[in-house]
């Protein structure tokens, strides 16, 4: 009984250690950006362990990476924990009541996630301000930012296939 607990901790101490390490990678100063746009890289990999994990521990990790996230942000703290936690336990219950658990599945789930989340973050930043060229700013680097950590969602996908497996 006390391997089984031992096993199940050790599990989730090496989620919360990959979601720090892809924090830092995240925080990384020109690292994976492309013409001054980084991606988002713990939404896709909230979203995909949620997939696999399914709706509670997808949640308590969606919060941990909305956590994360809101350390390096211009919102207000807690923001993306809230909106995370909540993309994190639809996803879950989206993968096991009506999808599949599959990379189409997983790049639908996580560019919605990202829409949402950068409109969002768009929308309080700039929008309500009536910015002048508020629109250029979204499409010249909201819209890459949500299209560029969409196309690294296979990564994560398979790399949460492979942990969820081995464990």
């Amino acid at each position: 009984m006390e391997k089984r607990k031992l096993f199940i901790y050790s599990r989730f101490l090496v989620y919360g250690a990959i979601f720090v390490f892809l924090y830092v990678l995240q925080c990384t100063p020109g690292f994976l950006e492309i013409m001054e746009v980084k991606p988002i890289l713990l939404i896709p990999a909230a979203i995909t362990l949620a997939m696999f994990e399914g709706e509670f521990i997808g949640g308590l990790y969606g919060a941990f990476a909305g956590l994360l996230c809101g350390l390096s942000s211009t919102m207000i703290y807690g923001f993306d924990a809230i909106l995370l936690l909540a993309m994190t336990v639809a996803g879950g219950l989206l993968v096991i009541y009506l999808m599949r658990r599959t990379l189409i599945t997983a790049y639908l789930l996580v560019f919605v996630a990202m829409l949402m989340r950068c409109s969002l973050a768009y929308f309080f930043g700039y929008g309500i301000w009536g910015f002048e060229n508020g629109l250029s700013i979204f499409w010249r680097s909201t819209v890459w930012v949500i299209l560029y950590s969409t196309l690294l969602t296979p990564l994560f996908f398979w790399m949460w296939k492979r942990v969820c497996g081995f464990f």
